[in-house]
């Protein structure tokens, strides 16, 4: 029996080689979206990265780590037939379509986000840390839920919106602050 990892390497491998050929072979067109994919490429993977983070340090979250694996992957490939069928910028989809893969990709976004913060959770933090973590996932929740009901024709105004992403942000970057004060202070 030929070890998956072989084959991901040859497949990987074969179809490294097809887009080469593709590139050089091909239009502008063609090549612009080779780049395009590309490019999509890594911004998912990244994205997945904290999925994948999130299972390793907390396998009692796997489910959400694998749906920020998942969406990703999903988002991926809904957003590249969008390239490939209509380019990056799409005229040719309705606005239904659109606002879609728009609800996807920010869904993605949010839930790879929330992965993130619980990936860097620690057992040890303190109420305060426990705290800004809690008020970035809270605030991410909340994000997600008025997207879905944007996208259900029911919106809020933009300083809502950053509001919340202010709050997210603090939720982020106060955590390793507050544990490295609270380490100096020790």
């Amino acid at each position: 029996m030929i070890p998956l990892a072989r084959i991901a390497v040859w497949g990987l491998s074969l179809g490294a080689a097809i887009l080469i050929v593709l590139i050089l072979s091909g239009s502008g067109d063609v090549q612009a979206k080779v780049g395009e994919a590309s490019l999509l490429f890594i911004f998912f993977s990244i994205n997945s990265l904290a999925g994948f983070l999130l299972i390793k340090r907390r396998p009692e979250l796997t489910l959400l780590g694998a749906a920020a694996i998942g969406l990703s992957v999903a988002a991926y490939f809904v957003i590249l037939h969008s390239i490939f069928s209509h380019g990056l910028i799409s005229t040719g989809e309705t606005a239904s379509s659109s606002d879609a893969i728009w609800l996807l990709f920010v869904i993605t976004l949010l839930t790879s986000q929330a992965s993130m913060l619980l990936a860097f959770r620690r057992d040890e933090d303190s109420p305060l840390v426990n705290l800004a973590l809690s008020v970035g996932l809270i605030a991410l929740a909340a994000l997600t839920t008025l997207t879905i009901l944007a996208a259900a024709g029911t919106g809020v105004g933009t300083k809502v919106y950053a509001i919340l992403a202010v709050l997210y942000l603090l939720g982020a970057l106060l955590p390793p602050c507050l544990r490295w004060e609270e380490t100096e202070r020790a």
